[in-house]
């Protein structure tokens, strides 16, 4: 595995809880549109991507290629989940260890893995390694709008 990727998602495994506690928590609960999420919403979208994301990776380890791989209803599983009425802390805390799987796998993952081919939709087909790289620059994306980082 790139261990620059790796490293990138270490970095905000360790770094990014101790700064997001400080936050107030009505910062957390404030939505900035009715039809928006509040930050403990886009982190509990971060739990949901974390969890569909582990799934894909094991799955494209073991299962014949290319795997076809179904996106999800992200709003839904954030509204079933209920993430607004969760403790901040609790929220961080699973979302670090939903973390902590990802860069493990990451780290064990045979080099010939990183080559796995899987259909994103319509038949587009990427790489494990593509997919590692999505999953690290979309979490980066979403933890911007809950905190400014710069690490």
């Amino acid at each position: 595995m790139s261990d620059s990727l790796t490293s990138r998602l270490q970095l905000l495994y360790e770094r990014i809880p101790p700064k997001v506690l400080t936050l107030p928590e009505s910062d957390w609960a404030a939505k900035p549109a009715p039809d928006k999420w509040s930050k403990k919403e886009v982190l509990g979208h971060l739990i949901d991507s974390a969890i569909n994301n582990h799934t894909r990776f094991i799955r494209l380890q073991i299962e014949p290629q290319p795997l076809v791989i179904k996106k999800y209803a992200q709003d839904d599983w954030v509204r079933l989940h209920q993430y607004q009425e969760w403790t901040t802390e609790v929220l961080v805390r699973c979302w670090q260890s939903h973390q902590h799987q990802i860069i493990v796998l990451m780290e064990v993952a045979p080099e010939e893995s990183l080559y796995k081919l899987c259909d994103i939709g319509n038949g587009e087909l990427k790489t494990m390694q593509w997919l590692y790289q999505d999953y690290v620059a979309h979490l980066e994306h979403h933890l911007q709008q809950i905190i400014d980082y710069d690490f």
